[in-house]
C-alpha cells in the first residue's frame, strides 16, 4: 500500500497531523509512505521510523513517480500548489484538496474537514459559514480525520524525534521547570498573551509555585523574551536561545516539567512529547486541540473566541481577557502530580 500525504504547513500543523501515521499503520500495517511538505517543516518528519520518503514540494516534482500509481494521495493543504500537485499525480484514490479546472476544490469523504475552511463553495455559505461551523465543532482534529478518513479510534499521539540541545540555561535543581511561551508567531497576531500579563505570571509561578521559569520562543521573540525576563528580574526566570532548529527546540521542551503555552508549535511539541500542557485560546478553536488527557485549555471569556480574525477592534480583545490567575492556577492544579511522578 502506497500512500502520500501531502501536508506543507504550517510546521505545528504538520506536527499534529503526524497523528495519523499509527492509524494508517494499524490499517496497513505494510503501508509505505511518502510525505511532501514545506522545506522549512522537512526537520519534523524527516527522522520518523514509519515514512519512508520526505520531499520538499519544491524539490518534489511529479516524474518521480510518472510510472508510481500511488494506492491512496491524502491532500490536506488548501494552498494552490498543494492542490496542483495532488491533481498532477497518479492514484487509485484522492483524499482532500486539490485542483480541477483550475479551482481548489476538496473530496467529499474531507467535507468535515475542509467544509469549515476557504475552499467550502460559496453556494454552501463560503467562509462565511465555515467559521460558524469552525465555532461550532466540538471534535478535535484527529477525531475529524480519524472519522473522515476510516481509520480505527483511539487518536493517537503526534509524534517527533528531539534532536541535540547545545547547552541548557542554569536551573535550581531544586525547581520543577515551567517552560512559558506566549507568543505565537506572526499570522495570529491575537493568538498571542501580553508580555506584561507574562511577566506578572513569570513572578508568581517563581515565587508562588517555586519554578524555574523558562521563557521560550523563537528568533523574532528574542527582544520580547529579553524583556520578559528583564521585568520580571528574579532569579530564576531564564531566556533560552531563541535561535535553535526545531529539533531543538523540541529537545528544550523535552527538558520542562510542565509547559504554559499559546496555541503554537510549542503547543504541538509539548503534546507530542506527551508533557502536562496548559494552553491559553482566543481565535483559534480550543476544540480541535486534544491534549490526550495531559493539561488544561483556558479559553477567553469573550463570547466572539474562536474567530480567526487577524485583526479585531474588541477592546478588551481575548487575549487580554484572559487574566494571570487563571493560568496560574491551572498550572498549580497539576504540579502535585508531576511531583508525584518525579
Amino acid at each position: 500500500m502506497h500512500i502520500l500525504i501531502i501536508k506543507l504547513g504550517a510546521q505545528g500543523d504538520v506536527v499534529r497531523t503526524t497523528s495519523l501515521i499509527p492509524g494508517l499503520k494499524k490499517l496497513y500495517p505494510l503501508m509505505q509512505l511518502t510525505w511532501v511538505t514545506a522545506k522549512n517543516a522537512l526537520p519534523l518528519v524527516s527522522h520518523l521510523p514509519d515514512i519512508k520518503n520526505v520531499y520538499a514540494i519544491d524539490d518534489f516534482h511529479p516524474t518521480l513517480y510518472e510510472h508510481t500509481l500511488f494506492d491512496w494521495v491524502i491532500s490536506l493543504d488548501d494552498e494552490q500548489e498543494a492542490c496542483a500537485l495532488a491533481s498532477r499525480l497518479k492514484y487509485k484514490k484522492l483524499s482532500g484538496a486539490y485542483e480541477e479546472t483550475g479551482k481548489r476544490v476538496y473530496t467529499p469523504d474531507l467535507e468535515a474537514w475542509f467544509g469549515m475552511g476557504v475552499l467550502r463553495p460559496q453556494e454552501n455559505g463560503g467562509l462565511q459559514f465555515a467559521n460558524q461551523l469552525k465555532k461550532q465543532n466540538q471534535h478535535s482534529f484527529g477525531e475529524i480525520l480519524y472519522e473522515c478518513l476510516g481509520l480505527s479510534m483511539p487518536v493517537a499521539r503526534p509524534q517527533i524525534t528531539i534532536g541535540h540541545l547545545p547547552h541548557m540555561v542554569n536551573t535550581d535543581p531544586n525547581r520543577l521547570v515551567i517552560g512559558l511561551n506566549t507568543s505565537a508567531g506572526t499570522r495570529w497576531k491575537y493568538k498571542s498573551w501580553g508580555e506584561e500579563q507574562t511577566v506578572q505570571l513569570a513572578k508568581r509561578l517563581h515565587d508562588e509555585l517555586y519554578a524555574n521559569v523558562l521563557i521560550l520562543g523563537g528568533p523574532q521573540e528574542t527582544k520580547r523574551n529579553q524583556r520578559i525576563v528583564a521585568k520580571a528580574a528574579r532569579p530564576y526566570v531564564l531566556e533560552t536561545p531563541s535561535n535553535l532548529n526545531l529539533l531543538s527546540f523540541a529537545a528544550l521542551i523535552a527538558k520542562c516539567d510542565l509547559l504554559v503555552s499559546s496555541d503554537s508549535l510549542a503547543m504541538h511539541f509539548g503534546i507530542a512529547l506527551e508533557k502536562p500542557v496548559i494552553v491559553f485560546f482566543g481565535p483559534t478553536s480550543s476544540a480541535e486541540i486534544d491534549l490526550f488527557g495531559l493539561g488544561e485549555k483556558v479559553v477567553t471569556p469573550l463570547p466572539c473566541h474562536c474567530c480567526y480574525l487577524k485583526n479585531c477592534s474588541v477592546r478588551y480583545h481575548c487575549m487580554e481577557s484572559i487574566p494571570v490567575e487563571r493560568l496560574l492556577n491551572a498550572a498549580a492544579r497539576w504540579l502535585p502530580a508531576i511531583r508525584k511522578a518525579a
